[in-house]
């Protein structure tokens, strides 16, 4: 069976994290982006979700930093060399694996999301909240037929949050754009508290769980980590029982 369209940039969508900041994003292709995303699925409607367009580079930078100083925590301090060496074996070149440790115990693999030119950085920053009370219709700004009354299930917003963000990054590719999801500046409570004021988000009901740099790439990357196959991943009605629906 041939691959269609979706399916090619399903396969074909990679992490871009170097930018040619020659080249601006313009506000059109946002919308689409952003538009594109509010087509994912979520529970009963209510859409609760909101994204932050960031285009000022003191706001990017404040952002990108919070991201380094987190990577070079988890990666320079807690977490052990050999670990990080288990999680990228699937790099066969030494050079290329010295190189990626290097980027992250240095907290260099996230200086794009500052948007400096000097290092190549993303145009743009979309940051991606959820309304984590997720009441039904008792919240006014919500869409949708409401909710099981008394109902609270934050969970909901987040699944719904992350199936937008995936659209999000899905329709960059399509239309020609590079992107690259990134959460590491949002795992700290005390990172998404600062991040928060900084944007005005109104926390704790509003929370910041995403980011989406969006530009278009420097360098053309066709190469990404292997997959797993669904043969390695899948069982057929239950755990451990293979399932044989291998294309011929």
């Amino acid at each position: 069976m041939d691959e269609n369209e979706t399916l090619w940039t399903i396969k074909n969508r990679r992490a871009i994290r170097d930018y040619d900041t020659n080249k601006d994003v313009s506000d059109e292709l946002i919308y689409k982006v952003i538009e594109a995303g509010g087509y994912a699925p979520s529970a009963e409607n209510q859409q609760p979700w909101r994204i932050i367009v960031v285009r000022d580079k003191e706001i990017q930078e404040f952002i990108g930093q919070i991201a380094v100083n987190r990577t070079i925590e988890l990666f320079g301090r807690a977490t052990p060399r050999e670990e990080i060496e288990r999680r990228l074996s699937y790099i066969e070149s030494k050079v290329s694996l010295e190189r990626t440790i290097d980027i992250l115990i240095s907290g260099e693999r996230f200086e794009y999301i500052k948007g400096r030119p000097e290092t190549n950085g993303a145009p743009v920053l979309l940051v991606l909240a959820i309304d984590q009370t997720h009441v039904g219709n008792s919240q006014a700004t919500l869409r949708g037929t409401g909710g099981v009354y008394g109902w609270s299930s934050p969970r909901h917003a987040v699944i719904a949050g992350s199936m937008m963000m995936q659209n999000m990054a899905l329709a960059a590719t399509a239309l020609g754009l590079g992107s690259c999801v990134s959460s590491v500046q949002l795992d700290h409570f005390d990172d998404v508290g600062a991040i928060s004021g900084r944007l005005g988000i109104p926390f704790p009901h509003w929370v910041p769980i995403l980011c989406l740099t969006l530009g278009y790439a420097k360098h053309e990357r066709t190469l990404g980590p292997p997959r797993q196959t669904p043969e390695e991943i899948t069982f057929l009605n239950k755990w451990g029982e293979e399932f044989k629906g291998g294309m011929k």
